[in-house]
């Protein structure tokens, strides 16, 4: 279990999962709530039905995934987004190829979730300005930024559109200094970027959370405490906190 110095879990808001993973791996997070992201809807309708203690699913079309983004079509997205409070992950990614699809379905999804209580773990790799004037023409509440590595005038620009923003280990002392600390959620991106920050499970936060005690200038509430209390002020404003497992609302209500 966690130290008891910490009495909250740790908390990954962008992780991995497979979608056919066992209560038993599951138990192996010892504790961690975590935001398992998916890569396509086929893998989201996987996972549509499944209530794992300590996971948050999500519903994603990975912008770097060519399959999922063949296979992506709005009557299977209607089909499942009732069924999420987690919309993950998406974006654009300008490394992934046909970058104007990659814009489309990205559109199209945002579209689909106007005035829906939802989360949103975006990727915009190469493409920061393109994915915030996205999230600018909807005005999305719920956003959360995964491994943002934009400029000082990107963080403001997404600060000002209330984006949050997701930070693992593998950023640089430089980049996580950018992002005001009401507006981080850490995160492992477990399996992609294992070699980078040392995670060995979803929900391994012990590097980004000791990088952060040396990155911000507070003292007063520990890096974890505000973690969740970030994520308690997102959820009540997109109005996530109603659809969240009960588990995880009680542990941000504390926090």
């Amino acid at each position: 279990m966690w130290p008891p110095e910490k009495a909250l879990p740790p908390l990954d808001c962008h992780a991995h999962v497979a979608p056919d993973v066992t209560p038993r791996q599951v138990a192996e997070l010892q504790g961690a709530q975590v935001f398992a992201v998916t890569r396509s809807l086929a893998e989201a309708a996987r996972v549509a039905d499944r209530r794992d203690v300590g996971l948050v699913w999500g519903l994603g079309v990975h912008p770097s995934d060519g399959a999922a983004r063949s296979a992506f079509d709005l009557a299977t997205l209607g089909g499942l987004l009732d069924r999420f409070v987690l919309v993950g992950e998406i974006g654009i990614d300008r490394r992934g190829g046909d970058v104007a699809h990659q814009q489309q379905i990205l559109d199209e999804m945002l579209e689909s979730l106007q005035g829906r209580a939802v989360l949103m773990s975006l990727h915009s790799t190469g493409a920061i300005d393109e994915v915030l004037k996205a999230v600018s023409q909807r005005r999305s509440r719920g956003a959360i930024l995964h491994w943002f590595t934009g400029d000082s005038s990107q963080v403001e620009r997404a600060v000002a559109l209330g984006c949050y923003f997701s930070v693992n280990a593998a950023m640089s002392d430089e980049q996580l200094a950018r992002l005001p600390p009401d507006r981080i959620l850490p995160e492992t991106d477990f399996p992609s970027s294992r070699r980078r920050t040392g995670a060995r499970r979803p929900g391994d936060l012990l590097a980004i959370e000791t990088r952060l005690e040396m990155v911000w200038p507070q003292s007063e509430v520990s890096v974890r405490r505000q973690f969740y209390r970030n994520l308690r002020e997102l959820t009540i404003t997109s109005r996530a906190i109603e659809r969240l497992p009960e588990e995880l609302v009680d542990l941000l209500l504390v926090a």
